[in-house]
């Protein structure tokens, strides 16, 4: 909202751009077929989405430190296994390309926005390789976790 500072920003946002780098993700529009919690209906393969699992901030004995975590389960779905198989591997090298990046929003529609940088990411396959018979569709999950720090936090200035 307009006015209020945001303490934190959620990487989810990089997370999405990350994989917007990965051309079989991105619809005729030119949009990520990415999503938070499950696919949009109308989606074929390949797509993915992601369901959040920790969101959290070192302590000190004085408070915060700033570093926070961010894991999520990663889904990848794909419309035959080698195109799943090749879907996961365009989809690690750009979420290791996220270490040491800087990803930014504007303030839009009266929102704060700001920059977090991802100081580490790490992927981890964390089920076989599933193929979902309802659907005919093949399907690899892994946890991903960005370690990220909030670089900066403005508002949009309200004019006069």
């Amino acid at each position: 909202m307009a006015g209020e500072s945001i303490d934190r920003l959620s990487p989810e946002f990089a997370l999405v751009e990350a994989l917007r780098t990965v051309p079989v993700l991105l619809d005729a529009g030119g949009e990520a077929k990415v999503a938070a919690m499950q696919p949009k209906k109308s989606w074929k393969p390949p797509f993915a989405f992601y369901v959040p699992t920790v969101d959290s901030e070192d302590e000190a004995l004085d408070g915060p430190t700033g570093l926070q975590h961010f894991a999520a389960q990663l889904h990848f779905v794909g419309g035959t296994h080698r195109g799943m198989q090749l879907l996961c591997q365009r989809a690690k090298k750009a979420l290791t390309a996220m270490q040491g990046a800087v990803y930014s929003t504007d303030p839009a529609d009266g929102e704060p926005g700001g920059s977090i940088l991802a100081e580490a990411v790490n992927l981890q396959q964390v089920s076989p390789d599933l193929y979902e018979a309802e659907v005919s569709y093949y399907r690899r999950v892994y946890t991903v976790q960005i370690d990220y720090q909030t670089e900066e936090v403005h508002e949009e200035v309200p004019s006069a």
